[in-house]
């Protein structure tokens, strides 16, 4: 074997044996770790009904009237409110009777009334304006605004109840044994719907539309009260 035929033999062992080595030497690689997943939510404890232990009929066998279990809109759509408003009240919970009741001494009707009435308003007016409310919000302050503790007229007490509760923590202990003092209103609907017609009308006198947008976003809101009421 000449010289350069030996060169080339050691060259080709040389590079054999560094690709041998190089591959054993190579650190194996690493299983990879399971990734640790996030414990679920706990749920949320379903918080306990209250139950009734006590209330205005109990003592002569009979159930609580349906409107003290029932919310505004269902007893709005009750035959027999076809043709009033109904407005809802309930004092704070009282630890004995007295205090519930010392409640409707305190409670001022015409101002909580007048109160659930600007809410509604303000409702309606949301609900009719169709994306239009930033222009109506100038001419829906004027109509809110006409409706005060001294402005609405019409209103009548037709019923009154007291109930005893008892209410539950989320673990489902008992939380406290109250008292709750109930009143409900009504206004005849010809009555508030032409208050608010009026008040409609003021508002757009006092504020005119600064836009044929404004305009019509305007009679878009009247039209509603007109033909829904509130």
């Amino acid at each position: 074997m000449n010289v350069k035929k030996y060169l080339l033999f050691f060259l080709a062992v040389t590079l054999v044996f560094a690709l041998v080595t190089g591959c054993a030497s190579k650190p194996a690689p690493k299983p990879a770790q399971p990734q640790a997943s996030k414990p679920p939510a706990p749920a949320q404890p379903l918080v306990k009904r209250p139950d009734i232990l006590d209330h205005k009929n109990y003592k002569w066998g009979k159930e609580p009237p349906e409107w003290v279990t029932m919310n505004v809109d269902e007893l709005q759509k009750l035959d027999k409110y076809k043709d009033v408003y109904v407005f809802k009240f309930e004092s704070p919970r009282a630890k004995d009777l007295q205090g519930a009741e010392l409640w409707t001494k305190n409670f001022t009707a015409a101002a909580e009334i007048a109160q659930q009435i600007r809410n509604r308003v303000q409702v309606k007016f949301a609900g009719a304006a169709a994306g239009d409310m930033n222009k109506l919000e100038g001419y829906m302050e004027q109509v809110v605004k006409s409706f005060s503790d001294t402005t609405v007229v019409g209103y009548k007490q037709v019923d009154s109840y007291w109930v005893q509760m008892r209410y539950y923590k989320p673990d489902g202990n008992v939380e406290e044994d109250a008292y709750t003092y109930l009143a409900l209103y009504t206004i005849p609907k010809a009555v508030l719907d032409e208050q608010i017609r009026k008040a409609l009308d003021e508002a757009a006198v006092a504020s005119k539309p600064k836009s044929p947008d404004e305009e019509t976003a305007r009679k878009r809101v009247k039209d509603a009260f007109a033909k829904e009421g509130l």
